[in-house]
């Protein structure tokens, strides 16, 4: 029968470390933060052990030693997006409530690595999840969930008495996989909007242009 391997002093003072360089002033109260290969007791289990994803740890924080937010690392294979919207799908399905979050105009061309999060709430609003999943440089995806057991009906109450925005014409447009790409801005309103951005790829320029006409007509555009 084996298990995992005793922690050696060096990598006790690494982690130690890895804590403190993680832990920041709080208005709230001094907290403490510290990396796992597991999850805190005290996580919802189907924020773990309802998905196909490997969980590879988590950092775990803590005041006083109640449990004040949680943040998992998951990766698999599929397109981020996907794979955060699957996620979301399952939380949906165990009760929690998907929650659109007010956002200044963002459509147009987007970095892979900066796309928005997803929140979800729980029943009683006590308790929130944001995913945000993003391109692995090897191939498939990378999921963070982060959980927060203590602000869900603050930040639910400032959503509501959040502005609104003008919503862009232009929906995100992401660059393919491997593309160095760098968005130069999006601008408009009363209708007109545009967005810039300059890719850098062996891709011909045919090419790159289909992978966006694709996104284009998925959101309902027409030539």
């Amino acid at each position: 029968m084996s298990g995992p391997a005793p922690e050696t002093e060096r990598e006790r003072q690494l982690r130690q470390l890895a804590g403190r360089l993680l832990t920041w002033p709080d208005p709230e109260g001094p907290a403490t933060a510290d990396l796992t290969l597991g999850y805190p007791d005290e996580l919802p289990p189907e924020l773990v052990d309802r998905t196909e994803l490997r969980f590879l740890g988590s950092l775990v924080r803590r005041r006083a030693g109640e449990l004040v937010g949680a943040e998992m690392i998951f990766e698999g294979p599929g397109d981020p997006d996907a794979v955060a919207a699957n996620y979301a799908t399952m939380l949906v399905g165990l009760g929690w409530e998907r929650i659109e979050q007010p956002r200044p105009p963002g459509g147009g061309f987007q970095h892979r690595s900066m796309m928005g999060s997803t929140l979800l709430v729980d029943k009683r609003e006590s308790a929130m999840v944001f995913l945000h999943a993003a391109d692995r440089e090897d191939g498939g995806a990378e999921l963070r969930v982060r959980y927060d057991p203590v602000h869900g009906q603050d930040y639910m109450a400032t959503i509501r008495s959040g502005m609104t925005h003008e919503v862009p014409m232009l929906p995100q447009l992401k660059p393919p996989p491997g593309v160095k790409f760098l968005p130069e801005g999006t601008g408009g309103g009363g209708g007109r909007w545009k967005s810039d951005a300059r890719a850098q790829t062996e891709m011909a320029p045919m090419e790159l242009e289909a992978y966006f006409a694709k996104q284009l007509e998925a959101s309902g555009w027409a030539v």
